[in-house]
This record gives C-alpha cells, sequence and structure tokens, in this order.
C-alpha cells in the first residue's frame, strides 16, 4: 500500500473543503446599491433605494447616502437613524421615510462578541483589528460583511452632507465639505461598519478597507465616522452564519 499516494488526495481535499468554507456565499454577505465612481463621474445622486422597501427586514444592518446627498442612513438591527442637515445643526429622524442613493446593508441575526484591546485606539488599528479578528473567524475579507463597534468613543471626527444640488461639478473634495463637520467627545455610541479587501463593495475611501457609520445612544449624533479614536471597554462584533430556517 502507497501510503503517500493516500495521504497527498487526503490534504488537498481538505483543503479544499476549508476554503470553500471560507469564500462560500454567508447569510450576512452584504448587498450594495449605488456606485460611489457613478455619483463622482456622472453625478448620480439619484435614488436607487427606498428605505421602506427593507422595513421589514428582520436584523438589518445598513449604512448609506441619501439622495441627492441630503444626509448620512444606518440601520442598526432594522432601527434607521437619517441624520440630515438643518440650519446650523444636525437633526436625526428614526423613520423608514427616505431614499437612498448609495447603501450597504446586510442582515446578521447571531454576533461574536470580541473585546478590543486598550492599546487598539486609532482608526488603522481598529481597521487591522476588524481584519484580524475577521480572518482568525475564517471568514471571506474579500466579501463585504458588517461588523458593529460598542462603548465609549474617546473622539469621533463626524460629518454630514448637505450637497447644494445646482452644483453640477461633482468631486470627491466637494462632496466630502459639503454639509456639517463635527467633533463628539466621550461619547457611547454604536459603529456601524462595513469592511472589505475591495473598497468598492463597501464604498469605503480607498486609503481604508472599512465604511463606518455610527448613531450616539442618547440619539443626539449620527452621521459618517471620518476619523476616531476609542475609549475603554469597547466590544468589536463580527457576525456569525446562521443556518437557513
Amino acid at each position: 500500500m502507497n501510503i503517500y499516494k493516500q495521504i497527498v488526495p487526503a490534504i488537498f481535499i481538505a483543503m479544499a473543503v476549508f476554503f470553500h468554507g471560507c469564500d462560500s456565499p454567508k447569510s450576512y454577505d452584504a448587498i450594495t446599491i449605488g456606485e460611489m465612481e457613478s455619483l463622482i463621474k456622472k453625478g448620480d445622486m439619484t435614488t436607487h433605494l427606498s428605505l421602506k422597501d427593507l422595513q421589514n427586514t428582520p436584523h438589518l444592518y445598513a449604512i448609506g447616502s441619501v439622495t441627492n446627498l441630503k444626509g448620512f442612513i444606518v440601520v442598526n438591527d432594522s432601527k434607521p437613524f437619517t441624520s440630515f442637515v438643518q440650519g446650523d445643526s444636525v437633526t436625526v429622524d428614526s423613520s423608514w421615510n427616505t431614499d437612498a442613493t448609495l447603501l450597504v446593508y446586510a442582515t446578521a441575526e447571531k454576533w461574536k462578541e470580541i473585546p478590543v484591546p486598550a492599546d487598539v485606539k486609532d482608526w488603522k488599528q481598529l481597521e487591522n483589528f476588524v481584519m484580524t479578528s475577521a480572518k482568525q473567524s475564517k471568514m471571506n475579507l474579500d466579501a463585504a460583511f458588517p461588523f458593529l463597534v460598542k462603548g465609549n468613543i474617546a473622539r469621533m471626527n463626524w460629518r454630514v452632507t448637505d450637497w447644494d444640488v445646482t452644483d453640477k461639478e461633482v468631486t470627491n473634495k466637494k462632496v466630502k465639505n459639503s454639509g456639517l463637520k463635527g467633533e463628539a467627545n466621550e461619547v457611547y455610541a454604536t459603529l456601524v461598519g462595513f469592511y472589505s479587501n475591495k473598497q468598492y463593495r463597501v464604498l469605503a475611501e480607498h486609503s481604508t478597507k472599512m465604511h463606518i457609520h455610527f448613531v450616539s445612544d442618547d440619539r443626539k449624533v449620527s452621521g459618517h465616522a471620518d476619523d476616531l479614536l476609542l475609549g475603554g471597554n469597547v466590544m468589536l462584533y463580527l457576525p456569525e452564519e446562521v443556518p437557513s430556517k
């Protein structure tokens, strides 16, 4: 009996099963609506999805941009929060009466709780921690998946867009500078994020592989996270596969 001939095929079969398990579709895989490239190059800010179309979806998580870039959307466990500029302040609407030009969404019924180490503080450190934690959980990093961060945020640099619809010259810089920007300190919040090695799948900037929106626990502030500094006692949540019912 040739043991080598028996062992080698068994190894290849095991490897195939492992990689198939990592890359096969998951219940929490994200869906992307709209394209950042079309928005910037073609000025396409039209409605591509109404939130009402998703309001009966259980365990829904989403982030996106309101039609005509008139605010930001975050959905946390099927609870929507839309931030928009009103005068010199930001108002948060918790209804489903919002249309989106860009949206990334997923459903996740089960989550794995992971304490964030005390030395993980800034954006890049958090991004690396999400990546390594997902890799340890054998998640497909090329697919888009949701994650949550909950706890004390020492500093949150946020913005809410308010595009001038009469301006037909769209650039990424002008989009980022429209609306209001602010800094929240020592705020307890839930961050709804999406991660992918392929940034376009989560509508992220080229400099990062994650895209995060947030809502404070007191519901007073919500929007797009530009930068952050984590405080203490912060938890990361990664989705877990749930068998089809």
